[in-house]
C-alpha cells in the first residue's frame, strides 16, 4: 500500500494556501473530515488516496484479517498528517534530497527528490494507535509492528515513492505543538457504520484482532481439595473404614490366638497321656 500522503508538500502557488478543496473532489472523498472545510488536500491527493485506502482497509481491516477500527484510525492519521491546515504546529520541511526508492511497477530502483520532513506525534496518541492494531495480521507479518514508532515509521516509508516525501517521526508528551489526532479504541463501536468523523468503520472487531474486545480473565481462588463437598459424609467414611480395619486386625488376631491355644491344648494332652503311659 502506497499512500499519496504528502502530497500537499509538492503544491505551490495558490494550492499551498488551505482552503475547501472539497468542492473539486471527483474521484469520492478520501477524507470526509475535512470536507467542507479549509485543507491542504487538493484533487492531486484525494483521487488516488480513495483508491489506496480501498487497499488500505483490506489490509488493515475486518475482511484482511483485520479490524476495521484500527483502518478507521489509519485512515484518518493519513488525512489529518496530510490534509491539516495546522501543518506547521507538528511539522518542519528540512529542504529535499535525492533518495533510492523500489519502483512499485518495474520493481527496480530509482532515485528520486522528496521533501525532508519532521513531525512530532503525541505518544499517548501514537500507543494508543499502536494497540488498536496490535494484534492484525498485517502487522505480525512485518518486523517493524512490535513498536508504536515502527508501526508509524513503516507506514511513512511505505509512502515515500507516490508521496515524494520521507518523514521522520519524534514523538513526545510535554508541551509544545505536535500532532494530536486521538485514535479509536479498537472495542468502539458505530452502529452506522460509520466513525464521528466519517471514516467508514463496517463491522466490530474480534478478540482475535483486538486486545480491548477480549473478556477479561477471571482467577479462580485456590481453596481446600474438599471446598463444595459434605465433610461430615466425607469424616463417617474414613471413620467407617478404620472401624472395619481394626475389626479384621482383632477377628484375624483372635483367629490366630485361638489356632494357638487349640494346639498348645493338643500337645499338653499329648504330653499328659504319654506321661500316664510311662507310669503304667
Amino acid at each position: 500500500m502506497s499512500t499519496n500522503t504528502g502530497a500537499p508538500s509538492n503544491a505551490t502557488g495558490d494550492d499551498a494556501i488551505p482552503k475547501d478543496y472539497s468542492q473539486s473532489w471527483t474521484g469520492g472523498i478520501a477524507c470526509p473530515e475535512f470536507q467542507g472545510k479549509p485543507s491542504c488536500c487538493n484533487d492531486y491527493f484525494n483521487n488516488p488516496t480513495v483508491l489506496d485506502f480501498e487497499k488500505l482497509k483490506t489490509a488493515f481491516g475486518n475482511s484482511g484479517g483485520g479490524c476495521d477500527l484500527c483502518a478507521a484510525n489509519v485512515m484518518r492519521f493519513y488525512c489529518y498528517y496530510a490534509c491539516s491546515p495546522n501543518q506547521t504546529d507538528f511539522m518542519h520541511l528540512n529542504g529535499y534530497k535525492d533518495v533510492t526508492v523500489i519502483n512499485d511497477t518495474t520493481n527496480e530502483p530509482v532515485t528520486i527528490n522528496v521533501a525532508d520532513i519532521n513531525i512530532t506525534y503525541n505518544s499517548d496518541d501514537a500507543c494508543n494507535f499502536f494497540e488498536s492494531c496490535s494484534k492484525i495480521t498485517f502487522l505480525s507479518e512485518i518486523s517493524a509492528g512490535s513498536s508504536a514508532l515502527g508501526f508509524i515509521t513503516f507506514q511513512f516509508d511505505r509512502g515515500i515513492a507516490t508521496s515524494y516525501s520521507q518523514v521522520h517521526v519524534a514523538m513526545k508528551n510535554d508541551g509544545g505543538l505536535k500532532f494530536e489526532t486521538p485514535p479509536h479504541r479498537c472495542n468502539e463501536t458505530f452502529s452506522s457504520g460509520y466513525d464521528q468523523y466519517g471514516y467508514p468503520v463496517p463491522g466490530n472487531c474480534s478478540c482475535n484482532f483486538c486486545a480491548d474486545s477480549c473478556e477479561p480473565v477471571t482467577e479462580v481462588p485456590y481453596g481446600s481439595i474438599v471446598d463444595g463437598l459434605n465433610v461430615s459424609h466425607i469424616l463417617l467414611a474414613y471413620l467407617f473404614a478404620i472401624l472395619l480395619t481394626a475389626t479384621h486386625a482383632f477377628i484375624r488376631k483372635w483367629k490366630n490366638q485361638s489356632t494357638m491355644i487349640s494346639e498348645n491344648t493338643d500337645v499338653q494332652r499329648g504330653l499328659l497321656e504319654e506321661s500316664l503311659g510311662n507310669q503304667h
